[in-house]
Order: structure tokens, then C-alpha cells, then sequence
């Protein structure tokens, strides 16, 4: 009978394990995580499925240990393993090697790729950034000519700095020319010797959008230019290599219109302060000015200058008035003292004397006899009178 050739469970089992794993030793399976379970012992358990069908999979500690993201529930994944029986219950699952993001999850895992073999490189070192100038003069930009961004942006630098030059080169910001494309762009502004700032992005967009300027060769484009490049890639949400490699990053590029122009308006700013306090200075000290001049006229029209002069001019009528007569005591003083020495000398003066019948006798060298003994005998003298001298000679007294 047909049923004595038949085969026990085990032996289909076995049979279907050789065959499908010598057959599916390495494939490449894509599905969504579910039932996704990280073991204590580091092995990880969970089913890949698509919108049919189910399968199980098993990924060992030696092989997740090294994965670069945390595989989650509802992730769409990507594996490369093998194709395993498991015999005691018959189910056949795959041992996965390898596992990755599938779609943006790729792009992800891609841009953690490149984000760390740059790091290495130095491109992200601080130190290495350059300082952007405070009060730039020409600014150019590497957008696209037809975006909204670059429009926002142009608004903003009319509106707080329209001093500002803007040189503008339109570029692809989306696609697989462009990283290309921004490239050429900054290497002609490079070429330039007159602009201060270079902005690059765009506005905003999905992960795909914005995978340009995760481009490496971009990045190294970035870091090499000589002009402070700031990059204004999408929303303040999304970072991208060129966030990182930039001299600054904006969140937007609104943001980076503001933020090269802030020093002219708080500049602005303050001259218009202190503008409004030298105003009020003014204004206050001309008030306070007005006031006095008020309360002087006010008490001029009380006093009346003319009864004041008046009054002054009295007082210096009275004060020389007095004068005078202080003046008058004084000479009359002096005048009544001078008689008063002078009759003292007349009484005492020898002319008066000899008016009085008083004579004085003297040689004629002019020298006063006071005594006989004076002249010698027969020695000519001369005495003098009131009314004239008389010539005499010492005659013996014997």
C-alpha cells in the first residue's frame, strides 16, 4: 500500500530543513518589525512581516551588537541571513546577519555612515570654525533662485540692513544633480575677494528633500571654502552634514538673514537710544532754562529795574557825599596840625631869636663861637644880626 512508504514528521521536517537551507543560505528579506523582543541574554526575537504574510526571525547578540540604530516595532527593515528549520515545531524562520533601515531608514543609516567617517576627518571640529564679521558688506547666497526661502530671506535683509550687498547664485537644492551643482556655486563665490558671507540651503522639505547636503563631497566643499559659510538647510528640526561641516548653522534661512545682519540693528538701536535720551536731556535743560528765565522776568516786572537803578544811584550820591566830608576832616586835621609844628619851629628858630635882639657870632669858616677862648687874639669873626652881620676882630682884654 501507498501509506507504507509514508514519512513520519520528523523525517519531512528533516528533509524540508536540508532543502530549504542549503538553498537559502544567504538571502536579502524586507518587512515590517512586530513582536520585536531584545532577550536578557542579547538575542534578539521578532517577526517580519508584510501585508500577507509572516515571518520569524532571530538575530544573535553576536551579530546586533554592532548594528549603528535600535530596531524597534514597526520599523521597515531590510535583513540578510539565512533560511533555518526549526524541528520541533516545524517552523522555519530566518537567522538574520545583517539588518538596515529600509527607505528613509537606509538614508538614515547612511547619513550616520558619512556623519562619522567626516567626524573623523576633523570637518565638525569647533576650533576649525571661522568667525563671521560683524557688519558685512556683501553677502552671497547659493539657493534656489525660485524658492520661498531665498525670497524670505531677501525680504529680511531690504528690511534690516538694505546697505547690505546681496549676490545671489542659483543652484539645485534637490535631486541627484544637486550637490553638484551647490558645489559649483560655492567655488565661484570663492573666487570672489569681496564677499564677506556666504549663505547655503534652502527651505524646508522631507529627509529625501534635504539629502543633498548630506552629500560628503559637499562637505568637504563647505570646509574648505575661504568665505564664512553659514548653512540654512530646511526647518529648525532638521540637521543635516552641512549643518554640521558650516562655519554656523541657522535653523532657517529666515534665521540666518537675521542673524548676519543683528550687529546693524542693535547698532541702530542704540544710536536711536541714545538719540531719544540726548532729545530729553535737551528738551529737559531747555525747560528747566525757560523756567528760570520766567521766574526772572517775573521778578524784574516786581522790582522795576528803573526804581532799582534809582535806588543804587542814591546810595552811591550818599556814599560820595560822605566821602567828601571824610576827606575835608581829614585835610582840615592835617592842616591845623601842620600850623601847630610850624609855630613850634618858629619859636625855636634862631632868626626869631635874633629878632629878638639876639646875635650869634661865628668864623669865617662858619663855625659858632661859643666861647673867648675860640678866636685867638687879633682874629677876625663876624656876628651876625637881625638885619645883617657885622665884621669884628678879638681884641686883648688888657
Amino acid at each position: 500500500m501507498k501509506f507504507e512508504k509514508s514519512l513520519s514528521v520528523s523525517e519531512l521536517t528533516a528533509q524540508l530543513k536540508s532543502l530549504i537551507e542549503s538553498n537559502y543560505s544567504s538571502i536579502f528579506v524586507k518587512g515590517e518589525i512586530s513582536n520585536f523582543t531584545h532577550h536578557s541574554s542579547g538575542h534578539m526575537y521578532f517577526t517580519l512581516k508584510d501585508k500577507y504574510s509572516e515571518l520569524k526571525a532571530v538575530m544573535f547578540k553576536g551579530n546586533n551588537s554592532s548594528l549603528p540604530f535600535s530596531p524597534k516595532n514597526g520599523d521597515d527593515v531590510i535583513l540578510q541571513g539565512k533560511l533555518s528549520v526549526y524541528e520541533a515545531r516545524g517552523q522555519y524562520q530566518i537567522i538574520a546577519q545583517h539588518m538596515e533601515p529600509a527607505g528613509i531608514g537606509a538614508l538614515y543609516l547612511e547619513f550616520e555612515k558619512s556623519k562619522k567617517r567626516l567626524k573623523e576627518e576633523g570637518l565638525f571640529d569647533a576650533s576649525l570654525k571661522k568667525k563671521l564679521p560683524r557688519f558685512p558688506t556683501t553677502i552671497g547666497i547659493v539657493s534656489s533662485i525660485t524658492g520661498a526661502a531665498l525670497k524670505d530671506m531677501l525680504t529680511i535683509f531690504k528690511r534690516r540692513a538694505p546697505q547690505i550687498k546681496i549676490m545671489i547664485r542659483s543652484a539645485l537644492v534637490q535631486g541627484s544633480d544637486a550637490p553638484k551643482d551647490i558645489i559649483a556655486g560655492i567655488r565661484e563665490f570663492s573666487n570672489l575677494d569681496d564677499v564677506d558671507i556666504l549663505i547655503v540651503g534652502r527651505g524646508g522639505g522631507s529627509f529625501e528633500d534635504l539629502w543633498p547636503f548630506n552629500d560628503e563631497d559637499l562637505a568637504r566643499e563647505i570646509f574648505k571654502c575661504p568665505i564664512p559659510i553659514i548653512s540654512a538647510v530646511g526647518h529648525e528640526t532638521d540637521i543635516t552634514i552641512s549643518d554640521m561641516v558650516a562655519d554656523l548653522r541657522a535653523p532657517t534661512p529666515s534665521a540666518a538673514s537675521e542673524i548676519t545682519t543683528n550687529h546693524y540693528v542693535e547698532t541702530e538701536q542704540t544710536i536711536n537710544n541714545f538719540q531719544a535720551r540726548l532729545v530729553n536731556i535737551i528738551t529737559s535743560k531747555t525747560s528747566s532754562l525757560w523756567q528760570l528765565l520766567d521766574n526772572i522776568s517775573e521778578r524784574l516786572v516786581v522790582q522795576k529795574p528803573k526804581n532799582v537803578f534809582n535806588q543804587h544811584k542814591e546810595k552811591i550820591n550818599h556814599l560820595s557825599k560822605a566821602l567828601l566830608m571824610s576827606m575835608q576832616r581829614s585835610i582840615n586835621k592835617e592842616e591845623s596840625s601842620y600850623s601847630n609844628l610850624r609855630a613850634k619851629l618858629n619859636a625855636l628858630s634862631p632868626i626869631n631869636t635874633l629878632d629878638r635882639g639876639y646875635s650869634i657870632a661865628y668864623k669865617e669858616g662858619r663855625s659858632i663861637i661859643r666861647k673867648p677862648s675860640d678866636l685867638d687874639e687879633g682874629e677876625s669873626f663876624i656876628v651876625k644880626l637881625a638885619k645883617g652881620d657885622l665884621p669884628a676882630k678879638k681884641i686883648s682884654q688888657n
